[in-house]
This record gives structure tokens, C-alpha cells and sequence, in this order.
């Protein structure tokens, strides 16, 4: 049984260290500008029967830090996240910081398998004031606006220590 305990350790730990690596840097033909990307974790449960998940990476470059959120939803339904809609993130002392959507984006149906599911990837403009918020603070639920109303997902402990990983891997750089 030991056995099987310890094997299970090695993959989780193997896993979550490959969880933390920075994708290929993206280098600029023209101007050389270097923009990093962190890989996509999952914040919120992906397992529920309907399936309303939340997962999130970090795209820093020269003169920008974005925070990506990919929303899926369990449900064959369109919305939109438009440019300055905001989404809410409210830490466990009870504070909030809001953040502005970049660009306007559109739900679109996820090609990988059954149920139909509808997804979105939205990124959001975040200052060097939210970003030090958010490596210093837990997250306890994050509210993204879209055009089908709010979309609330809850953070647990474990998984608002994501974001602080990615911040502090993405800023090292």
C-alpha cells in the first residue's frame, strides 16, 4: 500500500512542477519584443455534471501583463465578454479588485468531445498594482461580466495559489 502511496506522490509532484513552466517565449519578427505565457491551470472544478470551469494563465510582454481567463460552460449557450467589461476578484479579507476585459470576445462551441459545452478566453488588463494584490492576497471567487449575466466561480485555498505561482514565474523574467 506504501507503495502505491509513494507512486501517486511522484506523479502529483511531477505533475504540478510541468504545471509551472513558461511556454515558448514568443519573440517579435519586427520589433523583437518578447512576450511569456504561462500554461493553463485549472482554477475551478472541471468535474461537475454541468460543467462550469474556470482556468487561467498570465501573457507578460514589454509594455503589457495580461490575465487570461478561459470560461467553459457545461451548456450549449452563446454570451460575450466585451472590452471594459470587468471581472471581479474578491480575496478572502473581503476586498475586491476589479479588472477590465482587453478585447471583445465571443463564446464559441468546444470541439474536443461530448456534451456540447461553449467556451470563451478572455483576457483582462492587469496594472503592477493588481498584480502585486494578487501575489499577496487569497482569492475566494472570481466574477466575470458577460452578456448572459454574471458567471461567479469559486476559488478554493489550493487553487488561488495558482495565480501567485504564475505571477511569480512570469515576473522572475
Amino acid at each position: 500500500m506504501k507503495k502505491y502511496i509513494l507512486i501517486a506522490g511522484i506523479a502529483v509532484s511531477a505533475f504540478n512542477l510541468k504545471a509551472q513552466k513558461l511556454d515558448k517565449p514568443d519573440i517579435d519578427k519586427i520589433t523583437g519584443d518578447t512576450t511569456l505565457r504561462t500554461k493553463i491551470q485549472i482554477l475551478s472544478n472541471p468535474f461537475a455534471i454541468v460543467q462550469h470551469a474556470l482556468t487561467a494563465n498570465i501573457s507578460r510582454a514589454k509594455h503589457f501583463t495580461l490575465l487570461y481567463f478561459q470560461l467553459k460552460d457545461g451548456i450549449d449557450i452563446y454570451y460575450s465578454v466585451n472590452r471594459g467589461d470587468k471581472a471581479i476578484i474578491k480575496f478572502a479579507d473581503g476586498k475586491l479588485l476589479e479588472i477590465s476585459a482587453a478585447v471583445d470576445e465571443h463564446s464559441s462551441i468546444i470541439a474536443y468531445g461530448p456534451p456540447v459545452a461553449t467556451g470563451c478566453d478572455v483576457p483582462y488588463d492587469s496594472t503592477d498594482e493588481d498584480i502585486e494584490i494578487l501575489k499577496n492576497s487569497k482569492i475566494s471567487v472570481i466574477r466575470i461580466m458577460t452578456t448572459k449575466g454574471p458567471f461567479d466561480y469559486d476559488i478554493k485555498d489550493g487553487k488561488s495559489e495558482v495565480i501567485k505561482k504564475q505571477l511569480d514565474l512570469i515576473t522572475k523574467k
